[in-house]
């Protein structure tokens, strides 16, 4: 079919369109802080009544709220995950504008949560509304999910997944995390790494001490730092003993799908403002790392002094927070375990681990109905074949919403972003014409879906109608 007339309708109401997104934008949902997550709840909910989805609001204990939604038709469903919280701001002078003015400058929109992820949510929605009025009822069923716990490690979702199993089934779902790089690829992920997000702690004297005892009391910084040291080397490699023994080698259609993937890592060393990559790596082999590569990130380090001016102290207490990104077959609970013990083993039984959160990873193969559906279309639209991610590099509640199926129902992801929105640091943008641009391809979408599943229904049909009729043949004889 043609989308002329979708098209029309979204370039028609694009101001509209634009200045919902910065009033969602407007609105503080700090998870962290709690700010303003019951009023951004339902102002999403409103903003998914607007567009014809039927909603429900689940309240999981003490959580925020999640948004469940219903609309379409069509003899197949698919499930849309979305998050209305957003990360903290970090320092207010490290950004040019308010981070909730949601001021548009030069095109881009900037504001905290634009690119992560009210601008994929908003999208989503008009690309509904769009599809309605100019095309019709929708061809497939959408359930969608959205939370308000992406950043605090989404406890609230994982409990309504296991209550409500049932809304959860689903041919495929479409998840909000991707961009274009830095040379305007599209970029799809068919799959996520898992992550265990943990903090270790190193305790001293019952509170901090005039440095001049460091002679004699020992120090958690120290402690903790001698800890940190063992669990990577110089270069980067984790040497969590027995670690790297658990990372299942690379199957062959990975392989295969790692060859047509390239990094622009000129534009990419210019955007980050370094020199070169870990362990000098290029090519084909940061590729390969980038989405196979296991991680541990050291995100914060705390202890003692931190203000302005100078103070001798010797701290009580030292803490730090680390992320693992793991790839097959490393689960959370495997990893915290080998840390444990690699921690005991070389005499640091007195530095706590405490988990803060966890996902495991998901992944679906290139050739599942989603996948096939969102790759189709991208050429249409942008112009360029998108760059297809087995596994996205990042991490998210993936296995919470598609793990609860078996087989794990098959994820694909996109989005809104380019390589300079810089989601969770200052400065946090999104360019209006990729937003645009991107209800523009959810429309597509939609309607590949749609055409996809009628195809394989046709072909399943006539395969039983083929072996019906050879069954009573043979019956006949």
């Amino acid at each position: 079919m043609t989308f002329a007339r979708f098209d029309r309708y979204v370039d028609r109401h694009a101001r509209n369109f634009t200045e919902r997104l910065q009033a969602l934008c407007r609105m503080p949902s700090v998870a962290a802080r709690g700010t303003g997550m019951r009023a951004m709840a339902e102002a999403v909910e409103q903003m998914m009544q607007r567009v014809g989805i039927g909603t429900r609001a689940f309240k999981m204990g003490a959580g925020y709220p999640i948004i469940y939604g219903e609309c379409g038709g069509g003899p197949e469903t698919f499930l849309v995950y979305g998050h209305y919280d957003v990360q903290p701001v970090g320092h207010l002078t490290d950004w040019s504008v308010g981070p909730f003015a949601a001021t548009i400058v030069d095109g881009k929109l900037f504001s905290r949560g634009a690119a992560n992820s009210k601008g994929d949510l908003v999208a989503r929605l008009a690309a509904v509304e769009a599809y309605q009025k100019t095309v019709g009822k929708l061809p497939v069923s959408l359930r969608f999910i959205i939370e308000g716990e992406d950043g605090l490690g989404s406890q609230s979702l994982y409990r309504f997944t296991t209550q409500h199993p049932e809304l959860l089934v689903a041919r495929g779902c479409i998840w909000d995390e991707g961009y274009r790089d830095t040379k305007e690829r599209p970029v799809i992920s068919l799959g996520f790494k898992g992550i265990t997000f943990l903090e270790l702690r190193a305790h001293g004297a019952r509170s901090d001490l005039h440095s001049k005892w460091g002679a004699i009391v020992p120090n958690p910084a120290w402690r903790l730092v001698q800890a940190l040291a063992t669990i990577t080397s110089p270069k980067g490699v984790i040497t969590i003993d027995g670690f790297s023994s658990h990372v299942a080698p690379i199957c062959e259609e990975d392989a295969e799908a790692l060859k047509a993937i390239e990094l622009d890592e000129a534009g990419l060393k210019k955007e980050f403002r370094i020199g070169g990559w870990v362990r000098a790596m290029k090519g084909p082999a940061l590729v390969k790392e980038h989405i196979f590569g296991p991680t541990c990130t050291i995100c914060g380090i705390q202890t003692g002094h931190t203000d302005a001016g100078a103070k001798t102290v010797l701290p009580s207490t030292a803490m730090a927070r680390l992320d693992f990104r793991l790839v097959p077959d490393l689960t959370p609970d495997l990893v915290q375990r080998l840390l444990r013990d690699h921690l005991d083993i070389r005499g640091f039984k007195d530095i706590e681990i405490i988990e803060l959160g966890s996902a495991p990873l998901a992944k679906a193969p290139a050739t599942s109905l989603v996948a096939r559906a969102v790759i189709g279309p991208a050429m249409e639209v942008y112009g360029m074949p998108p760059l297809v991610y087995p596994m996205d590099p990042s991490s998210g509640p993936v296995g919470a919403v598609c793990g609860v199926s078996c087989p794990p129902t098959p994820v694909a992801s996109f989005g809104i972003s380019y390589a300079g929105s810089n989601p969770h640091g200052p400065d946090e943008n999104v360019r209006v014409d990729d937003f645009l641009q991107s209800i523009k391809f959810i429309g597509r979408v939609i309607n590949s879906l749609g055409e996809t599943t009628s195809e394989i229904r046709t072909r399943t049909s006539g395969i039983t109608k083929t072996s019906g009729i050879r069954e009573r043949k043979a019956a006949a004889h």
